[in-house]
Parts: structure tokens; C-alpha cells; sequence
């Protein structure tokens, strides 16, 4: 198997095209995920979302998987953090995904395993454009390749990286370094440039920069950049919203049991590259005066595997806003 490909992995599943064109256009956000977004107050921030994650599988024939039930769990709060030779306050975006699964293949099949994606970016408020100073990532995945003298057909493979921004947004500093499999073990760093003028956004952030816009049938879709993690190379993202009133499985939001339908925005997103990979969509709520304590919350999100293997859906079960 191509380090390529192996490094997409199946936890991993990079977005899908549906890109916008025109000149230079920048972004304007609001901080949504307050009841009130018209004030910004970094230091009440206090948010955790609680998802259940199932899996649907493709059917192809060959190699399949099936995973049980997991968990995502995000966390939005205030944290300062070194940016350069000053220390901001700045918004500390924390994830944590951890599902087990089994791979068959005919009659082979292999043992039960633990997968997990922990990822936390720090960015600035909604009024400087959510622009990022720092993003980690680190990745425990499972995917069916065999090192060379072993018996397996399935490996761990592990990874993690590390993207650090300048203040002026110029440049950005990587690392990485891939710890499993043995035959794939590596150590990376560089400097990527970021001169343009559109909106640059961090890959860990997409979720609460999307929930940031001002969603509707009517939103004109502005692309915006980001990284690849997996070529470190800029990519242009671009996204189209569709309105809906949608029946959602229930929910808590602060305690109280939400359950029927809810107005939203669904947002299909994805990289604009030769190889975009597949779509990924997000269900928001959306923002209206009677929806306000919502706060654009994602109610669920739908991320299809690599190679085809099937799709994620995360399903937001609990909401919890300390503003």
C-alpha cells in the first residue's frame, strides 16, 4: 500500500469538492455559539457537545468494516497561548473521537479494535476572522495493511502533526511524525506560505467557522482556505447551504429534552483539488430570534471513510452552553 493512501486512513477522510471561483472575497463571522452573538466575550466561554457516532457500511464487495457505537465529544473554551514573542486570549477548540471496530475479509476476521482522533486548535475571536494560531492532531487508526514478516493483515497506524501560525498569517510551521506501522515510521517539518488575501482557516476549525456564517438558503457561498494535512499544501474549500426542517433524534440542550423538528441549514463542504476525496455534509440549526438557544449548534454530520468502506454519522445527544 502507497504512504499515500495509508496516511488518508479511514478515521481521516479528507472533503470533496464544490468549490466557488471569482476574485479575492473574505469572510465575515459571528460568534453564534453565544445566545447573544452580538458580544464576544472570550472569557464566558464554556461549551461541550456530546455525539454519538454509527456507521453505515457501503457494502463492497472484499474488505469491509464495522464499528459499534462511539462517542465525539468537543469542548469550546478560553485558553492564552504564546503567539510569538505575546501571549492572547484566544479560543481553545478541543475533540476527541474513540469507537472500536473489526475489519472481515471472506472468512477472515480480525480482533476487535480501539481507534481514536484527538485534535485541539487555538484561534482568535469572530471580529479578527477566527483566524488561527495553533492546531494539534493525534491520530490512533486501524487499517488493513500487512508489515513485511508479519502474519497480520491489519495494522495500527499512528501519527500526529502540529501547525503553528504566525501572526500575520504569512507562514505556518508543521510537524509531523508517524510512529506506526514500523515500515511507515517518519519525521517531517517545514514552513508552508499563506500569501493571499482570502480567508485562511485551520483544518480543525471548519466545523465552528461554517457554524460562524450567517447560514441560509440564500448564502452566497465564498470559498475560504485551509491546509491538507496529508500534502501540507494550501487547498481552496469551497460549500453549498440547503434550508430544512428536519425531525431530529433527541437531545438535551442545558438540561432540557429537545425532540421533533427543528429549523436548519445543511452545509455540503468540501476541498477543491484534483482528488477532492468524498463530501462531507454538517447539519446546523439554524439562527433564528426563536432559535437563539440553539446558538447554530451542529446537530449532525455525516463523514464518509477512505477507500470507500462507508460513512460516520455523528448525532448530537447533549449540549451543554455555560454563556
Amino acid at each position: 500500500m502507497r504512504k499515500r493512501r495509508l496516511f488518508g486512513l479511514l478515521l481521516l477522510a479528507p472533503l470533496g469538492l464544490l468549490a466557488g471561483c471569482g476574485g479575492p472575497l473574505t469572510l465575515s463571522f459571528a460568534p453564534n455559539w453565544f445566545y447573544n452573538n452580538t458580544i464576544e466575550s472570550l472569557g464566558g466561554t464554556n461549551e461541550q457537545l456530546e455525539y454519538e457516532v454509527s456507521f453505515t457500511p457501503s457494502g463492497i464487495e472484499g474488505t469491509s468494516v464495522s464499528y459499534d457505537k462511539g462517542t465525539y465529544v468537543t469542548t469550546l473554551s478560553a485558553e492564552s497561548i504564546a503567539q510569538g514573542e505575546k501571549t492572547v486570549l484566544a479560543y481553545r477548540y478541543h475533540t476527541e473521537l474513540n469507537i472500536s471496530g473489526k475489519y472481515t475479509n471472506g472468512e477472515l476476521e480480525s480482533d476487535t479494535f480501539e481507534d481514536s482522533m484527538i485534535s485541539t486548535v487555538w484561534f482568535t475571536k469572530a471580529e479578527d476572522g477566527l483566524r488561527p494560531i495553533k492546531s494539534e492532531k493525534t491520530v490512533h487508526s486501524t487499517v488493513p495493511f500487512t508489515e513485511n514478516g508479519s502474519n497480520d493483515w491489519v495494522s495500527a497506524y499512528e501519527f500526529s502533526y502540529t501547525f503553528t501560525y504566525d501572526e500575520g498569517l504569512e507562514n505556518a510551521d508543521y510537524t509531523l511524525d508517524i510512529t506506526a506501522p514500523a515500515s511507515q515510521k517518519k519525521q517531517e517539518s517545514g514552513r508552508i506560505e499563506l500569501d493571499f488575501g482570502e480567508t485562511f482557516i485551520d483544518n480543525e476549525e471548519i466545523v465552528m467557522a461554517l457554524r460562524g456564517l450567517s447560514l441560509s438558503a440564500s448564502t452566497t457561498s465564498i470559498p475560504f482556505f485551509t491546509i491538507d494535512p496529508q500534502t501540507r499544501q494550501t487547498v481552496k474549500i469551497g460549500y453549498s447551504v440547503e434550508a430544512q426542517n428536519v425531525a431530529i433524534p433527541a437531545f438535551t440542550c442545558n438540561g432540557e429534552l429537545i425532540e421533533g423538528n427543528i429549523d436548519a441549514v445543511q452545509v455540503s463542504c468540501a476541498y477543491s483539488t484534483a482528488n477532492p476525496g468524498p463530501t462531507r455534509r454538517f447539519l446546523y440549526a439554524a439562527r433564528t430570534e426563536n432559535s437563539k438557544k440553539y446558538r447554530s449548534v451542529l446537530l449532525r454530520f455525516e463523514n464518509p471513510i477512505m477507500n470507500s468502506l462507508g460513512t460516520m454519522t455523528y448525532t448530537l445527544k447533549s449540549a451543554t452552553f455555560g454563556d
